[in-house]
């Protein structure tokens, strides 16, 4: 063999090895990738186009998602204002079911707070990834609720803080005084929880979510 034809073998398995380097960083992307990118699709609503008809989500989706902006807010504990702050990076990491009180909590507030608390919990494993808030500005309802529901936050409403930004979307999407938000773990509002719905309906939708996503 010439040394002409020697390089050109030598050339032949060097790109072979560089298309099988390649191929192989193509497949980590999407071994590590894949997942994050449904997700997205999830998130902004394809997932009810892409998703047979009759599989797709049963809460409605916020459409289209609000991001939230910088916030900080303080929080109670029985029943006084605590020390303890929250702001828009306690809801990175993990999806967050919001409920937005006044100052009572009648039948259907109190329905809401136990069908997303029963929901979590059966969650299982899984319960670890979802965080539930109360935002109230009434320290005497907070202590009945941390008595009752030991798992929330309970966010104070205060200033310019989380509450005015679930409050706008609330008013512009119409949303029930006694539904639920979730937040996805990158701030997103993305979905609700209305206080009728099914309670094995939200948990196939979490499940669903939680499945697809490696964030949060």
């Amino acid at each position: 063999m010439t040394d002409k034809n020697k390089n050109a073998g030598g050339a032949d398995f060097g790109n072979t090895d560089l298309w099988r380097s390649r191929l192989k960083l193509i497949f980590i992307f999407f071994l590590f990738l894949g997942p994050l990118l449904v997700a997205f699709f999830w998130y902004y609503g394809l997932g009810a186009i892409l998703l047979p008809k009759g599989k797709s989500n049963h809460a409605p989706l916020v459409n289209p998602v609000v991001t939230l902006t910088p916030f900080e807010n303080s929080l109670f504990n029985h029943g006084r204002i605590s020390s303890g702050r929250i702001s828009l990076e306690s809801l990175k990491h993990k999806w967050t079911i919001v409920h937005l009180l006044n100052s009572n909590c009648e039948a259907q507030c109190q329905k809401s707070l136990y069908n997303t608390r029963q929901t979590r919990i059966a969650l299982g494993k899984g319960a670890v990834r979802v965080q539930r808030y109360v935002v109230i500005n009434d320290s005497v309802l907070a202590d009945e609720i941390q008595q009752r529901h030991a798992d929330v936050v309970l966010v104070n409403q205060s200033g310019e803080g989380l509450q005015k930004q679930l409050q706008r979307i609330i008013e512009q999407h119409n949303i029930g005084s006694d539904d639920a938000l979730l937040i996805d773990p990158v701030g997103n509002v993305m979905m609700v929880i209305p206080v009728d719905l099914d309670p094995r309906l939200l948990l196939k939708d979490l499940k669903k979510l939680l499945k697809v996503s490696r964030i949060g």
